[in-house]
């Protein structure tokens, strides 16, 4: 059984239904700002470097590589540093209607990516028992030279209301990369916006263009 996984942790943001935010039109200093508050709230900065070079908030976490971006600067966008050697992490933001959280995990074992989803899988019905597999093909996006993550689809309840909640599984390396989308169950656009925003935040492979 894969122990210690991020994914557990998912069940903190699945407690509220997501609400859609608003982009906000910011300058680079603003967006800078952003950044340094929500490395500053996330009690692991030893380990996250502000890499905002544009209006978009960037934090990169240094020992995995994974970059998180914060698109709509919004006030619950955040970073979770789950240990104290900074090896497990989550961030969460706002996508529109959908909610991403990325994590990035060095696990103390090896762990295929499918042991990682199936324990994914396995939180996602503890904290939500009336999920039921979505039984259809989605498109994932992807970046150049990206192989594709493993997908998984479910349509669920959150505060009574309908909702689809995903995710997709990437490993590189010794570091397993993990999203979770949640949105509106009538929005096809869950699995596009959820897997850009892994694509986005992936580190560069060795060997790539």
């Amino acid at each position: 059984m894969v122990r210690h996984l991020s994914a557990a942790a998912i069940g903190l943001y699945l407690l509220i239904l997501p609400v859609a935010a608003t982009a906000q039109s910011v300058s680079v200093e603003a967006a800078r700002d952003h950044a340094d508050a929500i490395i500053a709230s996330s009690r692991g900065a030893a380990f996250l470097t502000n890499v905002t070079d544009s209006t978009l908030p960037r934090v990169r976490h240094g020992p995995s590589g994974m970059v998180c971006e914060f698109p709509g600067a919004d006030a619950r966008d955040n970073i979770r540093v789950f240990d104290r050697s900074g090896l497990d992490i989550g961030c969460g933001s706002w996508r529109g209607s959908t909610f991403v959280t990325l994590f990035a995990t060095r696990y103390d074992e090896v762990y295929t990516p499918e042991e990682v989803m199936e324990s994914a899988i396995r939180a996602l019905r503890n904290g939500a028992p009336d999920a039921r597999p979505v039984d259809r093909n989605f498109s994932i996006t992807t970046l150049p030279g990206q192989p594709q993550p493993l997908l998984a689809v479910f349509d669920m309840s959150l505060s009574g209301q309908p909702v689809r909640s995903l995710i997709l599984v990437r490993h590189i390396g010794e570091w397993s990369f993990k999203a979770r989308g949640t949105g509106p169950s009538t929005d096809d656009t869950v699995v596009e916006v959820s897997s850009m925003a892994l694509a986005r935040a992936l580190p560069r492979e060795a060997g790539s263009d």
